[in-house]
């Protein structure tokens, strides 16, 4: 629980949520550093920050090549997240992302 608590705190800034979900679009193989504050518009350091953060709480992962660092989602732990916040209520969205279906609720409150 703690670990989706410090994601979504990470998520809750809004230069955060927007590195996010270009990194999103960027696909699994992410994009470096310099495109990355290319298209955010934000100095290295504030940057470096926001994604240190994002790292730390596991949507994020780093590697390097050559001279340049890397940056892309951790799909694995994203799709964790999002299962989270729809295991009460989302079975199709569950079986797109590999999970087993939630219970219903309907099943839960049978009468």
């Amino acid at each position: 629980m703690n670990r989706y608590v410090e994601q979504f705190n990470a998520l809750g800034q809004k230069d955060r949520l927007q590195i996010f979900r270009l990194l999103v679009r960027a696909g699994p193989q992410g994009n470096c550093v310099e495109e990355i504050k290319r298209r955010v518009r934000m100095p290295g350091s504030t940057l470096s920050h926001h994604l240190d953060a994002l790292t730390r709480c596991g949507l994020l992962t780093a590697h390097r090549s050559g001279r340049f660092i890397y940056y892309a989602i951790d799909w694995a732990r994203t799709a964790k997240l999002i299962r989270f916040m729809t295991e009460d209520c989302c079975a199709d969205l569950h079986a797109t992302l590999g999970a087993a279906p939630a219970r219903s609720l309907s099943a839960n409150h049978r009468t």
